[in-house]
């Protein structure tokens, strides 16, 4: 008895869909905040399956429960973002990735009546809405892993920086899911 099997592959793309969450901290001018982010987007490798381009819009949800010296804050924070990774070191299955880029943000929310104001703030403390825009870059790293004949990578980045305008900086955690299109 003869068994004949063929099998048909399809060549993986060069393009993907990245899905990232994680925690990590908000400062603004007016916000100080610990929360949650999520982030969506579409991802290219441009050149040798080392750099890849990853539009993305990011959201992220923060307070300031946990924060001692700050008044009660809600607020959201949402960034539109460009980052260019580039693996470092690249192995058969995990890569060292570092990434820089930029972003507009805006963060838009609610500064209550409770908490601890600002040492030099004076007068009366009132529940106030916020709406502040931010351009800002980024900078961050970690560890991919991305095998050659599987559809799906995982990163885990440990080290997100935005630093931007009007004393705005967010810092994160992140662990991502990419599914290769």
């Amino acid at each position: 008895m003869t068994l004949t099997q063929n099998t048909y592959c399809q060549d993986s793309s060069k393009n993907s869909i990245k899905f990232r969450t994680g925690i990590g901290i908000s400062i603004g001018s007016r916000t100080d905040g610990l929360g949650i982010t999520y982030s969506a987007g579409f991802q290219r490798e441009i050149w040798n399956g080392r750099f890849r381009i990853n539009p993305n819009l990011s959201f992220g949800q923060y307070s300031s429960k946990f924060v001692m010296d700050a008044r009660d804050e809600y607020f959201n924070s949402i960034n539109l973002e460009t980052i260019l990774f580039y693996d470092l070191i690249k192995g058969k299955k995990a890569s060292l990735v570092i990434g820089v880029g930029g972003l507009i943000n805006n963060t838009r929310g609610l500064l209550g009546t409770g908490g601890k104001p600002d040492p030099d703030y004076i007068g009366t403390i009132s529940s106030q809405y916020i709406s502040n825009f931010h351009l800002a870059g980024y900078i961050g790293g970690g560890l991919r892993f991305s095998s050659p004949n599987k559809r799906i990578a995982y990163e885990i980045i440990p080290f997100n920086l935005h630093i931007g305008t009007n004393d705005f900086l967010e810092s994160h955690i992140k662990i991502g899911l990419e599914i290769k299109l």
